[in-house]
Order: structure tokens, then sequence, then C-alpha cells
């Protein structure tokens, strides 16, 4: 797999998300997926995903915002801001499986609904 292979996953989720499609959003990942958050739940299943993804009455959408591809390692990691239910901010390791879907997806996020992570992230390094 690559980097394109990984970018790929990713905006057919994100696609899904910005449709408010849960199933598609679920096609992104593996039958077998491990998707979680260490401390807050769990996932090994693609159908067990489907709850999880259904959209608030408003509608939800992610931004990737760093993605990073180890080809030795034959993982990566993403970090995105998602906007739905509450926006967070997240980043996940992940690995795929040799049809290019999801296959891990482990993530560490942070409910915060007021800041501007792109001033954090598409800026220069502090100076001080």
């Amino acid at each position: 797999m690559t980097r394109d292979d990984l970018v790929a996953a990713l905006e057919r989720a994100a696609a899904g998300w910005a449709a408010g499609d849960a199933e598609a959003v679920a096609d992104a990942f593996a039958a077998d997926v491990r998707y979680l958050d260490p401390y807050r739940y769990r996932f090994e299943r693609r159908e067990d995903l489907l709850p999880f993804f259904e959209p608030p009455p408003d509608g939800h959408h992610v931004t990737w915002h760093t993605i990073v591809w180890d080809d030795a390692a034959q993982a990566g990691a993403v970090e995105y801001t998602y906007e739905g239910h509450h926006r967070y901010h997240g980043a996940a390791i992940v690995r795929l499986d040799d049809d290019g879907r999801i296959a891990l997806w482990r993530e560490w996020q942070h409910l915060d609904d007021d800041q501007d992570w792109s001033t954090r992230i598409d800026g220069p390094p502090p100076t001080d």
C-alpha cells in the first residue's frame, strides 16, 4: 500500500460523511476492522460502525489536516477535525488491508467546539 491508497480510503470516508451516508463511510473500512479509541470504544466489524457513523440532524463532515504514510511499516497517521454531533480534533494510527480499506483506526481525540486548528497546523512554528 502507498500514501495514495490511504488518501483514497480517507476521501471515501469523507465523502460518505459529507453525504450523510453511514454505509458509504463504513465502506471505507475493512470487514474485520479494528476501530477504537483506547479509552472509550472499540469496534471489530464494519457493520458495527453503522450506528456510530449515523449523521446528526445538521449533518457531519471531516477535514484531513496531516496525512503521513510509512512504506516500510505499512502504516500511517492522520490528523483531522470532525464536525457533527460535536467538533472533535484528533489523530489516528491507520493500517490498510490488501483491498485499500482501513483495517486499523486507533484514534485519540478531544472535544473542542471553539478552537481554530488551522492556525496551529498551517502556520509557522512559534518563535518564542
